[in-house]
């Protein structure tokens, strides 16, 4: 260390979701020290705000208390990804229309909480910066992350540059249209890819499978159904979840194959909870790609992450360090 950095300072990586947030503290080498995860509390959709104090007081003071936890006496830089529109140079959450977010400060804000610079993203890019640093895309210059939540996006590295976009919105292919469709998207629009090919997409389909009358298991709860609840019934051979599954696989790959075409990624790697449903995903996605892209040079390869609900803390951390070191001058020596 130099004389300017101090070992008693925690740098802070958190990923937020739409379902829960994943806070890690690190230490000012990159090394995670202590990691947990708290619900995220969401907004209306339908009613954004700009004001998420709630959440926002309920976050930082569990930053506080982890850090102190891990032994340090404060904070040096903090990192957050957020999904959906955001700016990283003024810090403002644009539209986060899954968490009910409008134009929120929320690196002013938070900055004032922590008494530490913060440093904002969306949520995917902080993903695809992880997963390329430390996970499934280490060795590769160009690729593509996808992740499967509340919601659907994609971050690129082209040439081993993340790719940013006009008005940072590269990547929102969630928000294309799927012809044929008509389910409401939070965004404000019907048949978005992300109400098909996300959790909140996957259970809705199930609740309409049971709801017209297909014998499925599903239409044995007594509860709403969750993507998880399709996954359980993958498993125990329920053939109707098996479709549900095929169908998003399919239409997902179809919209990748049209990317791949665009982008050339040398791998699609896939995260986000619902990849955790394995090859009941990526069999589909596979099959549909040998079928549009028949070339096998045009064809990237497929894979799921390796980091799990850690690959966008740890983009988030690897920002905050980076940013940190050079706007106060604390290199490691």
């Amino acid at each position: 260390m130099t004389a300017q950095s101090s070992s008693h300072d925690a740098i802070v990586g958190v990923d937020i979701g739409g379902t829960n947030t994943v806070i890690g503290i690190f230490d000012a080498e990159g090394v995670l020290r202590l990691k947990r995860s708290i619900a995220t509390i969401r907004g209306n959709p339908m009613r954004p705000t700009s004001n998420a104090v709630e959440f926002l007081e309920r976050l930082s003071s569990e930053i506080v208390a982890m850090a102190s936890e891990a032994g340090y006496r404060g904070i040096g830089a903090a990192g957050f990804g957020i999904p959906g529109w955001v700016e990283p140079g003024s810090g403002i959450a644009l539209d986060s229309s899954n968490l009910g977010w409008r134009n929120v400060a929320f690196a002013d804000d938070m900055s004032r909480r922590l008494d530490a610079p913060v440093f904002i993203d969306n949520d995917v890019k902080m993903y695809t910066l992880g997963e390329a640093a430390a996970g499934a895309g280490v060795g590769y210059r160009h690729l593509i992350c996808l992740t499967l939540g509340t919601g659907l996006a994609a971050g690129i590295i082209n040439d081993g540059v993340l790719v940013r976009g006009n008005r940072q919105l590269a990547g929102e292919f969630g928000h294309d249209v799927v012809d044929g469709t008509g389910y409401p998207c939070n965004c404000g629009k019907l048949g978005c890819l992300e109400t098909i090919a996300s959790a909140s997409g996957i259970a809705r389909l199930a609740e309409e499978a049971v709801r017209t009358g297909e014998r499925t298991a599903l239409g044995r709860l007594n509860r709403p159904i969750t993507a998880l609840d399709v996954y359980e019934a993958c498993e125990a051979g329920d053939e109707t979840a098996l479709d549900i599954f095929r169908y998003v696989g399919r239409t997902l790959g179809r919209k990748l194959s049209t990317m791949a075409l665009i982008l050339a990624p040398e791998v699609f790697i896939v995260g986000g909870g619902v990849a955790a449903a394995g090859r009941y995903l990526m069999e589909p996605i596979r099959e549909e790609m040998e079928i549009h892209l028949d070339q096998l040079d045009m064809r990237p390869e497929l894979m799921a992450g390796k980091l799990g609900d850690s690959a966008g803390m740890m983009g988030a951390t690897h920002v905050a360090l980076e940013r940190w070191r050079k706007e106060s001058g604390r290199y490691s020596s």
